[in-house]
């Protein structure tokens, strides 16, 4: 990634499709049968190996519910020699283990060398037995003690996602060692599965959970966090972060149907509010709309959470280009 500010992906996420055979309380990803367009998708990875773009990750939806669309995907990224970055699944969507080693076999076979991340906590209420076997199945098939990693939401029942992860421990006959508020890992021999934090932003179904409202800001990153990539809704449209107000149409740069990676990178420029983001942060949207006049309720430090609020609350105030 540049060191300069700007819109600049080196990575595409592709959300393969909208089914999933879970429901969430705090997701807010609408539930379909809605699934990616494989000549578009694969013409956007051949587009990608001849710019910046260098990694490739999938996320849905339940990614591993398209385990042909994903195969192929998986196929031609290896075939322009781009890099993976990881797979996110529930770990619970198979019916049987014959299913389950059957489409891993065949993510494996595609030539898929990047993570495999699980998401564990309070709100996935998944059946962790059928998790545990995900993980050991998928340990055993790609044969690497990183292959697989947690993701698990902290902001609210934080102490039930803990309880989970201790219980998933066990049924892995493996040991879970917290590092304070921001780092732990589930550890056992030849398997070592680093636990990744995400905040919760209190948005959709999930706006009931906790005040997003404080007394501190957040740190401005320019959004490099859950930004500058790439990210492909199953419709094709094009977001430029998998951020919780990438359902906003403001947010929107265009579709891997029609624009080119080169194309999509205009677009955003010339996107009046994503440019501010990626350039000066929404710390200058946030000034620039407190010399207006505007009072926020307070402080938030969910950079997430305050975009998808600017947007929803403000979107008379963002035009789609800066013309």
């Amino acid at each position: 990634m540049s060191d300069k500010p700007g819109f600049h992906p080196d990575e595409v996420l592709f959300s393969v499709t909208a089914m999933c055979n879970m429901r969430c309380g705090h997701c807010g990803v609408k539930k379909s049968g809605a699934i990616l367009d494989a000549k578009a998708a694969l013409r956007f990875i051949d587009s990608c190996a001849d710019s910046r773009v260098r990694r490739i990750g999938f996320t849905g939806g339940e990614p591993f519910l398209a385990a042909g669309l994903l195969s192929r995907l998986i196929k031609r990224s290896v075939s322009r020699k781009l890099f993976f970055d990881r797979i996110m699944t529930n770990g619970s969507w198979f019916r049987s283990k014959h299913e389950l080693v059957s489409v891993l076999k065949k993510i494996f076979r595609a030539g898929y060398d990047g993570n495999i991340c699980v998401s564990i906590d309070a709100f996935h209420r998944q059946d962790l037995r059928k998790t545990a076997l995900f993980i050991e199945t998928a340990a055993r098939i790609w044969g690497r003690n990183d292959a697989i990693s947690i993701a698990t939401i902290k902001g609210s029942r934080e102490k039930e996602s803990r309880e989970r992860l201790t219980r998933l421990a066990k049924l892995l006959n493996a040991s879970i060692k917290f590092y304070g508020p921001k780092h732990a890992a589930i550890k056992k021999s030849g398997v070592f599965i680093k636990i990744f934090y995400v905040d919760l932003a209190p948005i959709g179904k999930a706006a009931g959970l906790k005040d997003p409202w404080g007394t501190k800001w957040f740190r401005d990153d320019l959004c490099e966090g859950p930004g500058n990539v790439f990210f492909v809704l199953p419709d094709g449209t094009v977001k430029p972060c998998c951020g919780y107000a990438n359902d906003s149409g403001l947010l929107t740069i265009g579709s891997i149907k029609t624009d080119t990676p080169q194309k999509l990178i205009m677009n955003a420029r010339n996107n009046r509010f994503v440019s501010e983001i990626f350039t000066k942060g929404l710390h200058s949207v946030r000034r620039s709309m407190e010399r207006s006049g505007v009072k926020f309720p307070g402080r938030t430090k969910n950079h997430c959470f305050f975009c998808h609020y600017l947007l929803t609350e403000f979107p008379q105030k963002f035009s789609a280009s800066t013309s």
